[in-house]
């Protein structure tokens, strides 16, 4: 990877569904997910994009698209307050180390300023540990939670 490229970050819009499901089937590769298809990525992002409390940027240099996140901003009866969630950020494998990461993060938390959330959510699995890594150079903590994910199918949910 070419170190000089020139980042930028941007609002995503519907024509890069394609960029961005190159990287989401590599961050499906690197959790252990099944990876979805272009239409499947394309559909999601046209919600997102309608949503206004859901963002999604996209890193791009003179290689194209090297980078996605895609958040929400939510109020939070919990806390009283605004949360961000980041339920994704992927920078492709060949960009990493570049800043590209850091970029997408530095606007995020932009955003979480603008709109005076109190706290930026995301998930890392605890086998990535790159990922991990990642988040605490940012200054996040872990946080003493416990993950539970109900996978399946609602009308036929697993037996006890």
């Amino acid at each position: 990877m070419n170190s000089k490229c020139k980042n930028n970050v941007r609002e995503a819009k519907v024509e890069d569904a394609a960029g961005l499901c190159g990287l989401v089937q590599e961050l499906a590769e690197t959790v252990g997910d099944s990876p979805p298809t272009e239409e499947d990525v394309r559909a999601r992002l046209e919600e997102l994009l309608d949503e206004p409390r859901a963002r999604v940027l996209v890193a791009e240099n003179e290689a194209g698209i090297v980078g996605g996140t895609s958040f929400w901003i939510k109020p939070d009866l919990a806390h009283g307050d605004t949360v961000v969630e980041v339920p994704m950020l992927v920078v492709a494998e060949d960009h990493r180390r570049a800043g590209v990461g850091r970029l997408l993060m530095e606007e995020v938390r932009n955003v979480a300023s603008e709109n005076d959330a109190s706290q930026i959510e995301l998930v890392a699995t605890s086998a990535n540990v790159t990922a991990r890594e990642f988040y605490r150079s940012l200054g996040f903590v872990e946080a003493d939670v416990v993950s539970l994910e109900f996978v399946g199918s609602q009308e036929n949910p697993p037996e006890e």
